[in-house]
């Protein structure tokens, strides 16, 4: 039975929304596509690239269509916690009044961006995020502000809804009762406002109580929302697992309610994980400073890095530095923008080619979207979360038809997510869980 459902709008949030579910004892799968959907677990989602669309109706409808046939009592469709998203590119209010344009939303769409764990907040529907020891504005949020494609020009989160399109968005204070939250059903969508995981655990179970009465309940957030749902659904008093997935157990009998923790029932992938642990490969289309930092880190201890400008000779320079052995970066993310839609493939094509050559069996992808076409590149239908990195950025297990990729570990990280170790910290955590398997 399929508790929750989800659709991502990028590959990268995904794995996160999985994540948290996951870490409170919930069964969950991802997949790629709506052939494979099934409601074997508590939890199912769908990873699309609706964020790096103009249209993204186009590409979220026909998957939310899809998972409305399981009845689960929550649909979420799950978005990046800085608000990713503009009236003319990835637009989430535009999702939103599809919702109850195509009569899948019967009531308000609860909106929550904040995520406290990684320093994202909204308070009076205003959005805020942590640098470093200051929390700033959306708006003041370099990464966010300069965005080159959906520059956050407004930290309000409801303005930006209504410049969308979603229609009439109204606010929820934090850890409001019952009666207030239901005060909002006249309204197309309102935010909801949370800075701690208290607030959130206190609307994930406003939001299951309305599922539970009125019937599938559709919502849009960030991880934070996922955590929200998860914390509601799980065995009472269960504290989340801040570092692993739970162990799998035996399923409980089908239809079992809220509460009981069914553990995973993802098949163990036959690829080449188990075998010789080999050097990391990453490929960055990210162009967030963050993962910059990051990139500068790797090189400074040793890890060679290499430029996309290059363009399909890289992919040969690529397998050189596997062969010697060394962490490789293929990244575009310092110097100069380039074309996101030559880029993506370009590095699907890095990381197709070195796979399948037997070069990498650990692989790290920076950028919502570029993830999503490197995982096309590598055939994949399903992903599996077995450990965390950092907030935002789960290691997952790869299964695809081509038994080349199949098993393949695969970290997808979103720009912002990570300390400047993230790539150091990826190659240690992901050798000790290929060692442990």
């Amino acid at each position: 039975m399929t508790l929750v459902a989800f659709v991502a709008d990028d590959f990268t949030g995904a794995t996160d929304a999985l994540w948290q579910f996951r870490r409170f004892g919930l069964s969950g799968s991802l997949v790629t596509d709506v052939t494979r959907l099934h409601d074997a677990d508590d939890v199912i989602g769908i990873a699309t690239t609706a964020r790096a669309a103009a249209d993204p109706v186009a590409r979220a409808l026909p998957a939310l269509r899809a998972v409305a046939g399981l009845r689960p009592l929550v649909v979420q469709y799950k978005v990046c916690s800085t608000f990713d998203s503009a009236p003319g590119h990835g637009s989430i209010g535009a999702v939103v009044a599809a919702l109850h344009r195509e009569g899948l939303a019967g009531r308000a769409v609860p909106v929550l961006a904040a995520q406290p764990e990684f320093g994202r907040y909204t308070w009076f529907g205003n959005h805020f995020v942590r640098a470093g020891d200051e929390v700033v504005r959306l708006d003041r949020y370099p990464p966010a502000r300069d965005h080159p494609v959906t520059p956050a020009t407004e930290a309000d989160l409801r303005v930006r809804l209504t410049e969308q399109g979603a229609g009439r968005t109204g606010w929820l204070p934090a850890g409001a009762p019952e009666p207030a939250y239901r005060a909002r059903r006249a309204d197309a969508a309102f935010v909801a406002d949370a800075m701690t995981e208290a607030h959130l655990r206190s609307l994930g179970r406003l939001l299951l109580a309305d599922a539970t009465t009125g019937g599938t309940l559709y919502c849009v957030g960030s991880g934070g929302l996922s955590y929200a749902l998860a914390s509601a659904l799980a065995t009472p008093g269960r504290a989340p697992d801040p570092a692993a997935p739970p162990p799998s157990v035996a399923r409980g009998p089908a239809g079992s309610p809220p509460g009981v923790a069914r553990g995973p029932a993802v098949p163990e992938p036959s690829g080449a994980a188990r075998g010789p642990v080999g050097p990391v490969l990453v490929v960055s289309g990210s162009r967030s400073p963050v993962t910059a930092r990051q990139i500068d880190t790797a090189e400074s201890a040793g890890w060679a890095v290499l430029d996309v400008a290059e363009g399909p000779a890289v992919i040969a320079r690529a397998g050189e530095s596997l062969r010697e052995g060394r962490h490789t970066i293929v990244q575009s993310t310092r110097g100069p923008a380039r074309d996101p839609a030559g880029l993506g493939e370009l590095l699907g094509r890095v990381a197709a080619e070195t796979v399948r050559a037997g070069l990498v069996r650990r692989l790290v992808v920076a950028g919502g979207d570029t993830s999503g076409q490197v995982v096309a590149a590598l055939g994949a239908y399903a992903l599996d979360v077995v450990a965390c990195l950092a907030v935002g950025g789960p290691v997952c297990v790869l299964a695809s038809d081509d038994p080349a990729c199949d098993g393949l570990e695969v970290a997808l990280k979103g720009g912002q997510v990570g300390g400047d170790d993230f790539f150091l910290s990826a190659s240690g955590m992901m050798a000790r869980w290929t060692s442990s398997r």
